[in-house]
C-alpha cells in the first residue's frame, strides 16, 4: 500500500511539475498553470503521498506485534529499508519461525534496531519472537523475554523428536540417572541420514555412587560432534533406571545442529 501511494505521489508531482512546459507549448504562457488554484495543492499532495505513508509506516508499523505467542526465529536475511527513526535504522528481517505444535515456516517483518546491536542480527542468528494470534505471518521481536527457558527446551525436544529421536530417549534425558562415561571405542558403521554419522560406541559408565559398567550402543551424531566422542574422552550421559544399557549422550549442542533443527 505504501508503495502504491508513493507511486501516485510521484506521478502527481511529475505531472503537475510538467504542466508549465505543456502550457508553454500550447498557449505560450507557462504561468497559466502555475497560477492556477490547483497547482500548489497538487504539488503538496504529491509530496505528502511520497513521504508521509513511509513515515507513518515506520512509526506505527515497526512494532506491529507487541503481544502474542512466544516463538523462536532464525534470521535468514536482513536488509536496511533506508528509513531512520531517532537516527536508528529500520530493517526488514527474514526469519524462519519455530513454535510449539507447528511446522517451521518463513516470514518477514520490519523493526528498528540500534546501530550498536546490528552485529547481533545477522543471518543464522537466533532471536526471540512474538507471533500474532490472528495471523501467524505477522511477527515481532520479543522485547520482554516471553520465550522462557522451558519454552525453548520444549521447542528443542519437539524438533529432536521430529528429527527421529525416539520419545523413549527423550524420556531418559528428562528422568534418567546422570552419570559420566569414558569412551573406550568409537567405530563408524555408516547408514546414517545426510549430515549425520552413525557410530558404535563402547562406554565405561561411572555412576554417582562410584559403580562402573560397560555398554555398547549405536548413536547418530552430527559430524561436528564427532570430536566430543573420541576414544579416551569423558562425556556426560543419562541412563535408564530400568535398563542401564539405554543411554542418552549429553553433548554440547553445536551451532550447526541448532541451525539444522530450526532453519529452513
Amino acid at each position: 500500500m505504501v508503495g502504491f501511494l508513493r507511486l501516485i505521489g510521484l506521478l502527481l508531482v511529475f505531472g503537475v511539475g510538467f504542466s508549465p512546459f505543456l502550457a508553454e507549448k500550447l498557449w505560450n504562457d507557462p504561468f497559466i498553470t502555475m497560477q492556477a488554484w490547483w497547482y500548489r495543492p497538487a504539488i503538496y499532495t504529491g509530496f505528502a503521498l511520497i513521504f508521509v505513508p513511509s513515515i507513518l509506516s515506520a512509526i506505527f508499523g515497526r512494532s506491529r506485534v507487541k503481544t502474542g505467542i512466544p516463538a523462536l526465529g532464525v534470521i535468514t536475511s536482513i536488509q536496511q529499508t533506508g528509513t531512520y527513526i531517532n537516527e536508528q535504522p529500520e530493517v526488514r528481517i527474514g526469519v524462519t519461525v519455530s513454535r510449539k505444535g507447528h511446522e517451521k515456516y518463513d516470514t518477514t517483518f520490519k523493526t528498528i534496531i540500534p546501530l550498536t546491536s546490528m552485529a547481533q542480527f545477522q543471518p543464522g542468528s537466533f532471536i526471540p519472537l512474538l507471533v500474532s494470534e490472528k495471523d501467524e505471518r505477522k511477527v515481532g521481536l520479543d522485547l520482554n523475554g516471553q520465550l522462557s527457558k522451558q519454552d525453548m527446551q520444549e521447542l528443542l525436544n519437539e524438533k529432536m523428536v521430529q528429527e527421529g529421536v525416539s520419545p523413549e530417549m527423550m524420556d531418559i534425558a528428562r528422568t534418567g540417572e546422570k552419570a559420566v562415561a569414558k569412551v573406550l571405542d568409537v567405530t563408524p558403521i555408516g547408514g546414517a541420514r545426510e549430515g549425520k554419522l552413525k557410530l558404535k560406541l563402547t562406554l565405561r559408565v561411572t555412576k554417582t555412587n562410584g559403580e562402573t559398567f560397560d555398554i555398547t550402543t549405536e548413536k547418530e551424531l552430527m559430524a561436528s560432534a564427532l570430536s566430543q566422542v573420541q576414544q579416551g574422552h569423558i562425556i556426560n550421559i543419562f541412563y535408564s533406571k530400568h535398563d542401564p544399557s539405554k543411554v542418552v549422550l549429553a553433548l554440547n549442542v553445536q551451532e550447526d545442529q541448532m541451525n539444522q533443527l530450526f532453519s529452513s
